[in-house]
């Protein structure tokens, strides 16, 4: 059975529990906003991505093998 002094010391190590966790997320949340922050505003890095533009995959990326597909019709069109 939990007695009073019991329950007690629960009530006081769930408080102190609760305020670890919040205050550890905020200062994760902090650090992450100040850290955007600095990297938004560094002329050095607003340098580097103008000068060197982010590339889509979506310009890159080719839907399949284009051999493949000439073979796979020359093949066919040979059999016939």
């Amino acid at each position: 059975m939990i007695t009073g002094n019991m329950l007690v010391m629960f009530i006081i190590g769930f408080i102190i529990f609760t305020f670890y966790i919040v205050g550890l997320l905020y200062a994760i949340w902090w650090g992450h906003s100040s850290q955007r922050e600095d990297m938004l505003n560094d002329p050095e890095l607003r340098d580097y991505y103008n000068r060197y533009p982010s590339y889509s995959k979506e310009k890159k990326r080719k839907k399949g093998s284009q051999s493949r597909m000439k073979n796979y019709f020359w093949k066919k069109e040979e059999m016939d």
